[in-house]
């Protein structure tokens, strides 16, 4: 006989309490065993981003192989805690140290494709534009490229936040964020003159006198750090001068951002001695990893710098 179980039988089966509440814990654990692998795999399906380009960016899932081709990109996503993912870096990338054991893909000068083949990235960083050859190059590999070129401190901020975003790291991305503002509000707050002059600054980017101009990145670390860029007035990011416009300039300090043994070059100019800067010893050595990477270490480079120009404020020696 087949009973009829619908609302108006009468016959209605019956579980026992213990069996009911045994019943409600199997499920309960499959459904967070179910939750638990959703979550795991990428709920949602395909996602789009936007990189720092504004390019539209599809990621099936969590990219969970990424290889980063610029130090700047590097250190973030270590930051973010994504050494792990990180499977390929260029041979520049040399923070953190933990980065100097990765996979080598080449540099911005020679990029070795088959090694990008062979470790199967689900993300690539690349800086550039989105004309950039290897842009176009590692797509038609068909492979996802998340693209910037940074060119203020308010650009880095983004830049990380967004980084967080595709990765999966948000909270952590929003977390670095908010203590690196933190700390340059400290430092800005501390350099500005009050009422004074502003030191005027010249930042030797190699010893036959190429600098940054506005549109540059270091451009904006110097004036974050409280000082004006000498070369203010450059219709381009980056340019060369002559001694005859250095010295008709005279600025108060010289930020050297290459390696020191190589200052003797500069030493050895004609009239570099006559300089202002150079009599008053207002000459400053940065580390050009630290004061060019987009990265999170740039605050660190704003306090290096304003130290230098502004000690008593700053709290330099």
């Amino acid at each position: 006989m087949i009973r009829n179980l619908s609302s108006g039988s009468s016959a209605r089966p019956r579980i026992r309490p213990g069996r009911a509440a045994s019943l409600f814990v199997v499920l309960a654990l499959l459904l967070e065993l179910s939750l638990s692998t959703i979550a795991l795999s990428g709920c949602g399906g395909p996602k789009t981003f936007q990189d720092m380009a504004g390019r539209t960016l599809t990621l099936s899932s969590t990219p969970k192989r990424i290889i980063s081709l610029a130090p700047a990109y590097t250190e973030i996503l270590f930051a973010l805690g994504l050494g792990d993912r990180v499977v390929g870096v260029t041979n520049f990338c040399n923070k953190p140290e933990e980065a100097r054991g990765k996979e080598k893909v080449g540099d911005a000068f020679n990029l070795n494709r088959e090694k990008i083949v062979a470790l199967k990235p689900d993300l690539v960083f690349v800086t550039g534009t989105t004309e950039s050859a290897y842009v176009k190059e590692i797509e038609k590999l068909g492979y996802p490229v998340f693209v910037s070129s940074p060119a203020t401190v308010d650009d880095v901020f983004s830049l990380i936040e967004r980084v967080g975003e595709v990765t999966g790291k948000s909270r952590e991305a929003r977390r670095l964020v908010d203590s690196m503002k933190s700390s340059l509000n400290e430092i800005t707050s501390k350099v500005v003159p009050s009422g004074g002059k502003k030191a005027s600054v010249f930042v030797a980017i190699d010893p036959d006198l190429w600098t940054v101009g506005p549109g540059s990145f270091v451009h904006d670390v110097i004036i974050r750090a409280g000082a004006v860029n000498v070369v203010a007035d450059a219709a381009q990011p980056y340019l060369q001068v002559s001694m005859e416009t250095l010295l008709e300039r005279s600025p108060d300090a010289i930020l050297v951002a290459f390696p020191k043994e190589s200052y003797h070059l500069l030493e050895s100019r004609t009239g570099w001695s006559s300089l202002q800067a150079v009599k008053d010893g207002k000459v400053f050595f940065i580390d050009p990893d630290l004061v060019s990477r987009p990265g999170p270490e740039i605050v660190k480079a704003i306090e290096i710098v304003a130290r230098a120009l502004y000690p008593e404020a700053a709290g330099g020696k």
